[in-house]
């Protein structure tokens, strides 16, 4: 009797444990993420800083010999901000960048300051970047697009990756 009851006990624990797993879906919804500007602590090559600005004025890549030229340059010069400056201000100041005019650029400053920190640094500006920058075009009608570009790629954060 204690056979049976035992085999019963058995065959119910064995039963029980064939049910079919439930399967749950969760649905996530897509999201784009930017890495913060406290996240980028690695330096660029002088190699890449100019090939990286290169691209974000012109949308294209550099060639050997220019980058050549930029890069010996910036290795022989003891003070790289200084010629950093001065490749960015080459750079900007010739024709054929890909830059909204001021006309676009006060159209939709909102837009402008946000695409323009996700061109330069790769993320969405802060709550407090985004108010500062379009206060500050908003409030002065000297400022053109170039300016902000080159504020933006002349500061230490587009030195990082």
């Amino acid at each position: 009797m204690k056979n049976i009851a035992r085999l019963l006990i058995l065959l119910a624990v064995i039963v029980a444990g064939c049910n079919k797993e439930k399967r749950y879906i969760y649905e996530v919804q897509q999201q784009e993420l930017y890495q913060s500007a406290s996240n980028k602590q690695t330096l660029k090559t002088t190699s890449q800083f100019i090939a990286i600005a290169y691209s974000d004025l012109f949308g294209g890549s550099i060639t050997n010999t220019e980058l050549t030229k930029f890069d010996v340059a910036l290795q022989a010069f003891g003070d790289k901000s200084v010629l950093q400056d001065m490749i960015v201000k080459s750079l900007i100041n010739r024709s054929g960048i890909q830059m909204p005019d001021n006309t676009a650029m006060r159209a939709d400053i909102p837009s402008f300051v946000e695409q323009t920190y996700l061109r330069f640094y790769n993320r969405k500006p802060t709550e407090t970047e985004a108010w500062k920058l379009k206060s500050l075009i908003e409030s002065n009608a000297d400022i053109n697009p170039k300016m902000v570009y080159y504020s933006l790629m002349t500061s230490e954060e587009y030195w990082y990756y």
